[in-house]
């Protein structure tokens, strides 16, 4: 069960406070290198320390779509190349309607045993270069289906990013083409979900936090995540998004 305490009397804890903010500086390090993990990371944490979903996305979302335009803007911006095409086509409004079921329901699906064993499976399959081939030639042929698939599941449990991961390295290999369509993609669901939690379910978050977190996050992105992107090679990048895919899923099936 999620806390029912009035959203203001989440934040009256200087403690409580300090503890999102680290998680946010952390995560947006994280997001900042790979194109994700404030969401697949940040969710189940916050949700443990007894935040509700809405409130969860209000902190979080902000966090993750100011990440996500640095890393677009600074990667060739907008472009609708094919893969970004068809996100906006299938992916976009399956967000949209999974993130209204779930916030109807009041709580988010339970998904993440199922979620967290498909990703630490995935992790294990990638470990093998000859698989992962594989594992990119099913993903490419059934792109449409994986994008929409995505979709719902994001959008009900706010735990996508690890399956958008699996999507999007299956399509690319060279590290910065894989973040800046992974940014693409996360900052697209988070601005949709955001949208529809404020016009349903406005979580109450005190404005100096939907300003100071965000900023949080920034800061982390050009201090911190900019120059560990420019370190990882090419091998050890894709090494990195396995064991990324696998502490997803890890991350997941631990909190289940």
């Amino acid at each position: 069960m999620y806390a029912t305490l009035a959203p203001a009397e989440h934040f009256d804890s200087p403690g409580r406070l300090a503890v999102i903010a680290l998680v946010v500086l952390v995560l947006a390090a994280v997001q900042s290198v790979f194109g994700v993990g404030l969401l697949v990371f940040g969710t189940p944490t916050l949700l443990l320390m007894g935040l509700p979903f809405p409130v969860v996305l209000g902190c979080l979302l902000p966090c993750s779509i100011v990440v996500s335009t640095a890393q677009v803007a600074t990667s060739g911006g907008l472009t609708l190349e094919p893969i970004r095409r068809t996100f906006l086509r299938l992916t976009a409004p399956a967000v949209v309607a999974g993130t209204v079921v779930a916030l109807a329901l009041g709580a988010k699906l339970d998904l993440r045993l199922l979620v967290g064993s498909m990703l630490l499976l995935t992790a294990a399959l990638r470990v093998s270069e000859g698989v992962r081939a594989r594992i990119s030639a099913v993903v490419t042929r059934r792109l449409g289906v994986f994008a929409l698939a995505l979709g719902v599941l994001h959008g009900l449990t706010n735990l996508g990013g690890g399956v958008l991961t699996v999507i999007v390295a299956s399509a690319y290999r060279d590290k910065a083409d894989v973040r800046r369509h992974i940014a693409f993609c996360y900052g697209l669901m988070a601005v949709l979900q955001l949208a529809v939690v404020e016009l349903t379910t406005p979580p109450g978050i005190p404005l100096y936090l939907y300003l100071a977190l965000p900023a949080v996050a920034l800061a982390s992105y050009w201090l911190v995540g900019r120059l560990l992107f420019r370190m990882a090679g090419q091998t050890a990048y894709q090494g990195l998004l396995t064991v990324l895919i696998g502490g997803f899923g890890a991350v997941l099936v631990a909190t289940a």
